[in-house]
């Protein structure tokens, strides 16, 4: 199946090979090869629901250093992506498992069935939260400001950690 999508404005150079020359616009070409027997538009969104996994590569990769080679040696290259995939989907259950994920709807492109937040989304939910260090009756104490929506949120994940 070849997909034509009508733009308006000139593709970059070697963006794409041109497969047809018509006078009457620009256009950008997609081509999707298969064996299962669906419409070209029930085919169209099958394939485009399958680039969810580019986020989760891009996330292993930036927040999760997976585009790091940190030594010269195999064992602890290969150490250091089994820990950093473990950490990925130790994040992933922890969402799934503390009520932070939700359902998502349904859609033709049958991507993902719950709404995951990122790394980056919860380091700075949970991390870096803004707080001060005080110092009361020879102790110090991490104070934070009264935050009623994060308390909710901590508390929520408290009781299913306790569960």
């Amino acid at each position: 199946m070849v997909y034509r999508k009508r733009v308006h404005h000139p593709s970059p150079k070697n963006y794409q090979l041109d497969l047809f020359s018509p006078d009457d616009g620009y256009f950008e070409y997609s081509a999707v090869a298969t064996n299962l027997t669906l419409t070209p538009r029930a085919l169209w969104y099958f394939a485009a629901g399958r680039g969810a996994q580019e986020k989760t590569i891009a996330e292993l990769k930036g927040e999760f250093a997976l585009d790091v080679v940190p030594t010269n040696h195999y064992g602890a290259n290969s150490a250091w992506l089994q820990l950093c995939v473990l950490a990925h989907n130790l994040m992933r259950s922890f969402q799934l498992h503390t009520t932070l994920a939700w359902p998502k709807p349904r859609s033709r492109k049958r991507t993902y069935s719950y709404r995951i937040a990122s790394m980056k989304t919860l380091r700075f939910l949970f991390v870096n939260r803004a707080a001060r260090l005080t110092r009361i009756s020879g102790r110090n104490v991490l104070r934070f400001s009264s935050n009623p929506a994060t308390e909710t949120i901590y508390h929520r994940i408290a009781g299913r950690l306790a569960a």
